[in-house]
């Protein structure tokens, strides 16, 4: 581990951190106060993934990567996170940016046959 990096957006974190999440049926939700890894995969066959991070710690930049061949992407995130929108279903290509502020950076990347992307902030 790297030492600690301080966020306006919460306490302390370790940088580099990674999580990863697999299932075969069901996604991934998460809410509420938790710190945020710097690199999160979530691989599914079918389902999608659910996030609240209004309250969570948020590291300056980080990326949430969902892989499925069914389900998309729900993310909320505070006031001033800046959010990039990279990935595809097929046939549709979505590639997009929603700068939004100078907070943390946070890269949502979805890939699967359907699903899309939704983020709100606030």
């Amino acid at each position: 581990m790297c030492a600690p990096v301080r966020t306006p957006y919460g306490a302390a974190m370790a940088s580099n951190s990674s999580a990863r999440h697999f299932a075969l049926l069901g996604g991934y939700s998460k809410s509420g106060a938790f710190e945020l890894a710097e690199d999160t995969l979530v691989v599914t066959a079918v389902g999608g993934v659910s996030l609240d991070l209004t309250s969570a710690t948020l590291p300056p930049v980080s990326t949430i990567t969902k892989i499925s061949l069914v389900g998309g992407m729900s993310v909320r995130v505070p006031a001033g996170v800046r959010v990039e929108v990279e990935g595809f279903a097929l046939p549709l290509i979505t590639k997009q940016s929603a700068p939004s502020g100078d907070g943390p950076l946070v890269r949502l990347r979805c890939y699967g046959a359907l699903g899309g992307v939704s983020v709100r902030q606030g």
